[in-house]
C-alpha cells in the first residue's frame, strides 16, 4: 500500500525514505544487541526468561528516550525544517515500538512459541494496511500525505505491542521491570557484540539513501528512485528474515547439545536461497511489468490487454524504466541477505560475535567507499551497484567462515543438482516470456516446483518441518 502512497506524493517520498533510514542506522541505540543475546541465551534456558525480562525492559525503556533525543539532534544538525524534524520524531516513536515488537518476538522465539511469533510478525502491516486503505478512500479530503501515513505506522506498531506485551504475560507470567545493578551491567557489558554487528549491519543497510539525499542536488528525487526498489526488496526480505528468526534459537540449541547442524544448514538453506533465487530472477527478467504496475499512472487505461502487461498505457513510462534498471540490480541483493540469514545466524548462534563485526565492518568500509565513487556519476544506480556489491562481499565470507569454522562439509553431487534447480527456473522464465500471460503463470508454477524437486531434498525439508513442529511451530 505505500508503494500507491509513493505513486500519490511523488519525490516528497524521498525525504521520508532518508528520514526513515536515519532512524534506522541509530536504532542500535534502542537495542544494544539484548535481542539477540536475549534469545540465544533464553533458547538454552527458559528458566532465565523473568530476570532478563525485569532487567531488560527497564533498561529499553531508557534507551528509548535517549534515542528520541538523539534523533531530534541530529535533525537539527542536519538541518532539516521543524516539519521535518517533527516527521522524524514521529518516526523515531514508529521504531521505539517496532523494536519493542521484536524484542517480544525475540522471546516468543527463545520459549518455543513460534506460531505466536510469526503471528505478530505480520499483525502490525495488518493493521497500517487498513489503516492505509482508509486514507485512500477518502483521498478526496486529502488524507493521503506523508504526515498521516507515519501517523497509521504509529498507530500500527503501537497497538502491534500493546496486543504483544498483552500475550506475553499470558505465557511468560511477566514481573514488574526493574534495574538490577550487578546484573545488567553484565548483561550490557555481555550483549554488546551483538548491539556492534546490529549497528554495524544497519549502517550499511541504510546509508545509501542518506547518501543519496545529501550529496546529490536533485536527491529527494533520486533517493525516491531508490526508495522503489528497495521498498520490494525489503517485502521479499521479511520471507528470508522469518528463517533466522527460526534458526537462531535452533542452532542455539544443537550447538549447545554438540549436535551435528550439517543436515539443518544444509537444507535450510538450500531452501531459502531456491526460493529468493527464484524470486529475484522472475522479478529482475521482468523488471520494468513489475515497477510499471506498481509505480506505473495508468489514469484510466486497463492495466492488462489481452493477456499482457499494458507498458504502452503508462503514462510516466520514463520514471519507470529508469527505476527498473535500478530494481534489477537491487532485487538480486536478497541472495546475498538470505546468505548472512543462514550462515551469519549461525555464527550468531555459536556466540562468535567478533567474527561477525569484522566482517560487517569491512562491508560499511567498502560500502561508503564505493557510494562515494558511484553516487555522484550514476545517483540510485550507482548506490544499487554498491549494495549488490558490498552484500555479496559479507555473504561470501560469512559462508567461508561458517564452512570452516563448523567443518560443513559441501558435497559436489547436491551442489550440482542445486544448480540444475536453480537453471531449471531461468531457462523456463526465459523460454515461456513467449507465451501469453494465462499459460505463463501455470507453466512458470510447474517448473518452480520442478525446480525446487531437483535442487532440494525433499526428504530432507519434511525432516525440517517435522523439527519446526515438534519445536512448537
Amino acid at each position: 500500500m505505500d508503494m500507491q502512497v509513493q505513486v500519490t506524493v511523488g519525490d516528497k517520498y524521498g525525504l521520508y525514505h532518508a528520514l526513515l533510514n536515519a532512524t534506522l542506522i541509530l536504532n542500535i541505540l534502542l537495542d544494544l544487541g539484548l535481542n539477540n543475546y536475549n534469545n540465544r541465551k533464553i533458547s538454552i534456558n527458559s528458566n532465565r526468561f523473568r530476570q532478563y525480562f525485569q532487567n531488560i525492559t527497564a533498561i529499553r525503556f531508557l534507551l528509548a528516550i535517549g534515542y528520541l533525543i538523539v534523533l531530534q539532534i541530529y535533525g537539527y544538525v542536519a538541518s532539516y525544517t521543524e516539519k521535518d524534524i517533527w516527521f522524524l520524531f514521529l518516526l523515531g516513536i514508529s521504531q521505539v515500538f517496532l523494536s519493542s515488537i521484536l524484542y517480544l518476538r525475540s522471546n516468543f522465539t527463545a520459549l518455543g512459541k513460534y506460531k505466536l511469533d510469526s503471528f505478530f510478525s505480520v499483525f502490525d502491516r495488518i493493521i497500517m494496511i487498513t489503516g492505509v486503505v482508509y486514507l485512500f478512500l477518502n483521498q478526496e479530503k486529502g488524507y493521503v500525505n506523508l504526515e498521516n501515513f507515519i501517523y497509521i505506522q504509529v498507530i500500527g506498531y503501537g497497538i502491534s505491542f500493546l496486543i504483544g506485551l498483552i500475550v506475553l504475560s499470558i505465557f511468560g507470567s511477566l514481573v514488574f521491570p526493574k534495574i538490577q545493578k550487578r546484573f545488567s551491567k553484565i548483561l550490557l557489558k555481555k550483549s554488546a557484540p551483538y548491539a556492534l554487528i546490529v549497528l554495524l549491519m544497519s549502517a550499511y543497510h541504510s546509508s545509501d539513501a542518506i547518501m543519496i539525499e545529501r550529496m546529490l542536488n536533485n536527491g529527494e528525487a533520486e533517493t525516491s528512485i531508490y526508495a522503489q526498489s528497495m521498498r520490494i526488496l525489503t517485502a521479499l526480505n521479511n520471507y528470508a528474515y522469518l528463517f533466522a528468526v527460526l534458526l537462531l534459537p535452533m542452532f542455539t540449541k544443537l550447538l549447545s547439545k554438540r549436535e551435528s547442524i550439517q543436515s539443518l544448514i544444509t537444507t535450510s538453506s538450500g531452501l531459502l536461497l531456491y526460493g529468493v533465487f527464484s524470486m529475484a530472477f522472475l522479478m529482475a527478467f521482468y523488471s520494468e511489468d513489475v515497477i510499471g504496475l506498481c509505480y506505473g499512472k495508468f489514469a484510466d487505461q486497463d492495466r492488462f490487454v489481452d493477456g499482457t502487461f499494458n507498458q504502452k498505457g503508462i503514462q510516466n513510462i520514463g520514471d519507470v524504466l529508469v527505476s527498473s534498471d535500478v530494481f534489477q540490480l537491487i532485487i538480486f541483493g536478497i541472495i546475498p541477505m538470505s546468505v548472512n540469514y543462514c550462515f551469519g545466524t549461525l555464527i550468531t548462534a555459536s556466540g562468535k560475535m567478533k567474527l561477525l563485526n569484522k566482517i560487517a565492518f569491512a562491508s560499511l568500509v567498502l560500502n561508503i567507499v564505493l557510494n562515494l565513487f558511484l553516487i555522484p556519476e550514476y545517483g540510485a544506480y550507482g548506490a544499487a551497484l554498491a549494495s549488490l556489491i558490498t552484500q555479496s562481499f559479507s555473504g561470501l565470507w560469512q559462508i567461508i567462515y561458517a564452512v570452516k569454522i563448523f567443518k560443513i562439509i559441501v558435497k559436489l553431487r547436491a551442489l550440482i543438482r542445486f544448480v540444475c534447480g536453480l537453471g531449471v527456473v531461468a531457462l523456463s522464465t526465459i523460454v515461456l516470456n513467449h507465451f501469453d500471460l494465462e499459460l505463463r503463470i501455470p507453466f512458470l508454477f510447474c517448473f518452480i516446483v520442478i525446480g525446487l524437486i531437483v535442487a532440494v531434498k525433499l526428504i530432507d525439508v519434511f525432516r525440517l518441518a517435522k523439527g519446526f513442529g515438534n519445536s512448537g511451530v
